[in-house]
């Protein structure tokens, strides 16, 4: 999406759209920039400390999500997901030859907010497409990831709720063998100034998507039903012009 038509779709409201297309543009550029950074042997701490340089130097002026910088998840403790700072559980924990790491960054410029996700497959000790994985549970993983994005661009219609929204989101899931990792339940998540404002793709929301009219991520976190991989894939949207879009 022109950044241009996403500032003047919210230029009469409280959405700090420039911000959020600047931190979001912070967020896509740490994540394509750990592709050549992430090693076999790294432990949590060193991949968290060089997200938070990264993004400092791009010019994050803070974390809105209990402000830290990137969430980071590695083999067996990649489904994990709560509250907590799951720091404690990586001890002595490093990235294997083969293995599956996900980044949730969390950048802020004013009150906007970056927010995406991506698992990246590491083969024989380098980062690849998942798409050349020899592992069929992330090839499967991803490509239902995949299959979930196109379904909540394509399916966003007027008078739509985020609750109507999950549960086409959720039979799909659990459909394809898969349970949501998520431990609200959630699928997304509104763009607010304040974290607490937050309006989530969950049960029971029944609030207008288009008509609500913020900036919202699709994250599905993801696990086959009796598998060990938690797949994450979240990108930043918007309702603009009749379409939900990317909104890079």
């Amino acid at each position: 999406m022109d950044k241009e038509v996403f500032v003047a779709h919210y230029q009469n409201t409280d959405v700090e759209a420039e911000n959020i297309y600047n931190a979001q543009s912070i967020a896509r550029d740490c994540l394509e920039y750990m592709t050549g950074f992430l090693k076999p042997g790294m432990n949590r701490k060193t991949v968290h400390e060089e997200c938070a340089r990264y993004m400092n130097e791009k010019g994050s002026e803070g974390w809105w999500i209990h402000n830290d910088p990137a969430l980071i998840l590695f083999g067996e403790l990649s489904t994990y997901s709560a509250h907590e700072d799951p720091s404690p559980l990586f001890a002595g924990k490093k990235i294997g030859e083969n293995d599956l790491i996900t980044i949730d960054v969390a950048p802020m410029i004013g009150n906007g907010w970056g927010d995406m996700a991506r698992s990246f497959v590491m083969e024989k000790g380098k980062i690849i497409s998942w798409e050349l994985s020899e592992n069929e549970e992330i090839r499967a993983g991803m490509e239902l990831e995949m299959r979930l994005h196109r379904l909540f661009i394509d399916s966003i219609r007027p008078g739509m709720t985020f609750s109507a929204l999950h549960r086409l989101i959720d039979d799909q899931v659990k459909e394809a063998g898969y349970r949501n990792c998520d431990y609200h339940g959630n699928y997304g998540h509104t763009i607010e100034n304040d974290q607490k404002d937050r309006v989530t793709i969950a049960e029971g929301v029944d609030v207008d998507i288009i008509g609500y009219d913020k900036p919202i991520t699709f994250e599905p976190h993801i696990c086959r039903i009796g598998g060990t991989l938690g797949i994450k894939h979240e990108n930043m949207y918007a309702y603009i012009n009749g379409k939900m879009e990317d909104i890079l």
